[in-house]
C-alpha cells in the first residue's frame, strides 16, 4: 500500500484539486496488495475520513475499499461492520447495486442489529434511539391528517409496530432527550388509533 497516494488524494480535495485528487484516489486503491491491507487501512482510516455534506465519504473509496471489508464483517456478525454501515448508509442508498447485495438494509436496522449485538455500547444506543425518533418524526408530519407508515396512513397493526418502537425509545433515552416528544407523540398515537376504530 502506498500511503502517499491517500495524503495527497486528502490534499487535493482540500485544496479544490478535483481532476488530481481522481488521480491519486485511484493510483492509492491500486497500490492495495490484499484484503488483509485493505481491511487494516479501512480500520485506521475510517474514524477519520472526511464526509461531503451529503454524509457520504468518497465514492471509489466506498465501492472498492470500505464495503468489501464492511459487508464480509456484516455476514460474520461483526458489530463495528455493522455499526458502520449504518453511518455510511447514505453511502449504500446512493449505490444501488451494493445496496442490493446486503438485502436493501436500512440504517435503522443496521443500528437495530448492532445494538442487538452490544447492548451496552453508548454510542449504538444513540445513533439507534436518534435514527428511530427521526423515523416517528416522518411518520407524523402530515398531522392532523393522520400518522403515516411509508407513504400511507397506518392501519391498526401498524400502528401497533410504531407504539412498539416508541416503548424502546422510552427505555433506551437514559438522558431523556426525547421525553417531551414522546409525550406529544404519544397523544397524537392515542388519538389516531382511536379515529381507527371508530
Amino acid at each position: 500500500m502506498n500511503i502517499d497516494h491517500f495524503h495527497k488524494f486528502e490534499d487535493y480535495i482540500e485544496k479544490g484539486l478535483k481532476k488530481e485528487a481522481s488521480k491519486s484516489v485511484r493510483a492509492f486503491i491500486s497500490s492495495l496488495d490484499d484484503q488483509r491491507e485493505a481491511e487494516a487501512w479501512v480500520w485506521e482510516y475510517l474514524p477519520k475520513l472526511s464526509k461531503n455534506r451529503h454524509s457520504r465519504v468518497r465514492h471509489e473509496l466506498f465501492h472498492e475499499v470500505i464495503f468489501p471489508v464492511l459487508k464480509t464483517g456484516y455476514e460474520d456478525g461483526e458489530f463495528k461492520s455493522t455499526l458502520w454501515l449504518g453511518k455510511l448508509s447514505q453511502n449504500l442508498y446512493q449505490a444501488e447495486k451494493l445496496h442490493e447485495q446486503l438485502g436493501w438494509v436500512t440504517e435503522l436496522d443496521f443500528y437495530k442489529k448492532a445494538y442487538k449485538l452490544d447492548p451496552e455500547n453508548d454510542e449504538v444506543r444513540m445513533l439507534l434511539l436518534d435514527s428511530i425518533v427521526s423515523w416517528l418524526q416522518y411518520t407524523e408530519h402530515e398531522w392532523p391528517s393522520g400518522i403515516l407508515y411509508g407513504n400511507n396512513g397506518a392501519t391498526l397493526d401498524q400502528c401497533q409496530e410504531i407504539a412498539v418502537e416508541v416503548q424502546r425509545v422510552l427505555s433506551m433515552d437514559k438522558e431523556y432527550k426525547y421525553s417531551e416528544f414522546i409525550k406529544q407523540y404519544n397523544k397524537k398515537l392515542c388519538q389516531y388509533r382511536a379515529r381507527l376504530n371508530k
